[in-house]
């Protein structure tokens, strides 16, 4: 049995071996619920699809064919860049209203979940203008 797309394989192993690890932590718990056995039907389910795909030379071409389709990429990169844009807003949104929360109620733990958002939101600014200079300056 030949391993034709390893990153796939990869990844059905580690959803697999997390379905097998909530499963067992769910058992040594004692605590198996509705929602605890979806989770681990779902990522047994997903693991062994994903499994059964890398080992399949067919299937193999295919996802590689549907990555390398320029309409694919375009549609990946234009939700990436909407996604973080979103963060960016969220993250923002979500420090503002910690900081305000903080003084207005003199709790110190709004105001320290908001001075780490305010420092993610940084992060992403710089990271921004980092990558932005780095493809302006290759293109």
């Amino acid at each position: 049995m030949k391993i034709y797309n390893k990153k796939a394989f990869a990844s059905g192993v580690f959803m697999t071996g997390l379905g097998v690890l909530n499963l067992a932590m769910d058992i040594l718990n004692g605590s198996t619920d509705l929602n605890g056995i979806i989770l681990v039907t779902l990522l047994f389910l997903f693991g062994f699809g994903t499994i059964m795909r890398s080992l399949s030379k067919r299937l193999t071409r295919e996802d590689k064919l549907e990555a390398l389709d320029e309409r694919n990429q375009l549609i990946e990169l234009k939700s990436k860049s909407q996604s973080f844009r979103l963060t960016q807003i969220i993250s923002f949104l979500l420090m503002l209203v910690l900081l305000v929360m903080g003084k207005i109620s003199g709790y110190k733990n709004f105001i320290t979940m908001g001075v780490g958002l305010a420092f993610a939101f940084t992060i992403s600014l710089f990271t921004e203008i980092f990558t932005y200079m780095y493809y302006e300056e290759k293109n």
